[in-house]
């Protein structure tokens, strides 16, 4: 009887071999983690510390590949045309939630075509102006705004309809001033304008510009936030303090292509989680203003299909479109 069992089982074995090794993962295979700016934004600092955790805890190759232009149709479709075998990572902000209003012509589905593996961390919103500026508080640079002289009335962001261009757009309306919007391919580079003084202000996450907010070459003036000050920038007052009922954050997520292994999903989403809640990760993070949040993929699907939701009425009603 025993003989009968493990002859059974030895003929099932070549059957199972494939399901199993399906469901490793890293194995031996480089996991890409592509970004769809170039280094130097919160993107790219948020996707590396990334890499490097997971490379640690699995013992596998991981690498950062940033795939800028397109306003990130590029690496959003070099994800969706990547094997579904989780060695194809995106790590993106909500700037892919507002992709469809911007570009009818997409070539898919961000509903349908990317799997949601993990919400990773939130960054709260920084308001910007250069360290020269005369503005030392957001109610300063609204009230003074006509007379900063001919760069302030131009703002940075990374891109036609990115979250800092809709949010700076959003703040317009909120504090009936004008201002002309200048794109880039990332927030690196339209940061490093605004130390230049070629745009006079700018919205970003904090690991862009607090390097550059410490050692006085910019300032910070205010910080969108539901909640109070941030212990990365204590002195600087919440738009809320200041009047403005703004609370808008920069949320970036885990995702992969459609059809990836529920286990290789699970076991992404497993690490993701176990990464964060080190209290090591924690602290860098808390150092740049992030606070880790997990959760799973539906999480992040319901954060999207918000996003879409409320920003796209934005982008029609202001007719914003890609250049």
């Amino acid at each position: 009887m025993i003989r009968r069992l493990l002859l059974a089982a030895a003929a099932l074995l070549p059957f199972a071999l494939p399901a199993a090794a399906q469901e490793a993962w890293p194995g031996n295979r480089q996991v890409r983690i592509l970004v769809t700016y170039p280094p130097g934004g919160t993107s790219d600092f948020v996707a590396r510390l990334l890499a490097q955790r997971l490379g640690e805890a699995t013992g596998g190759n991981f690498v950062v590949d940033n795939r800028s232009g397109g306003g990130g149709v590029i690496g959003w479709t070099a994800v969706v045309r990547s094997p579904p075998d989780g060695t194809t990572l995106l790590l993106t902000d909500n700037s892919l939630a507002t992709a469809p209003p911007l570009y009818p012509n997409l070539g898919f589905d961000i509903r349908t075509d990317f799997t949601p593996v993990s919400l990773v961390v939130d960054y709260p919103t920084v308001f910007v102006v250069p360290g020269n500026s005369p503005a030392r508080n957001l109610r300063d640079y609204v009230e003074g705004r006509r007379g900063e002289g001919e760069g302030a009335g131009f703002y940075g962001s990374m891109g036609a309809g990115s979250s800092p261009h809709l949010y700076t757009e959003y703040l317009q309306d909120l504090t009936r001033i004008q201002l002309t919007h200048v794109p880039y391919r990332g927030m690196g580079p339209a940061f490093t304008d605004l130390l230049a003084g070629r745009v006079g202000f700018l919205i970003a996450a904090p690991p862009t510009v607090l390097g550059a907010v410490r050692d006085g070459r910019a300032r910070a003036i205010a910080i969108g936030t539901t909640g109070g000050r941030i212990p990365a920038l204590p002195d600087v007052p919440t738009a809320r303090e200041q009047g403005f009922d703004f609370a808008y954050s920069f949320w970036y997520g885990l995702l992969g292509p459609r059809g990836m292994n529920p286990a290789v999903v699970a076991r992404i989403r497993d690490e993701v989680a176990r990464i964060v809640a080190l209290p090591e990760v924690r602290e860098r993070l808390a150092q740049q203003g992030g606070t880790p949040v997990g959760g799973d993929g539906e999480a992040l699907r319901r954060v999207m299909e918000s996003d879409l939701q409320r920003w796209s009425e934005v982008i029609r009603a202001k007719n914003i479109t890609v250049q």
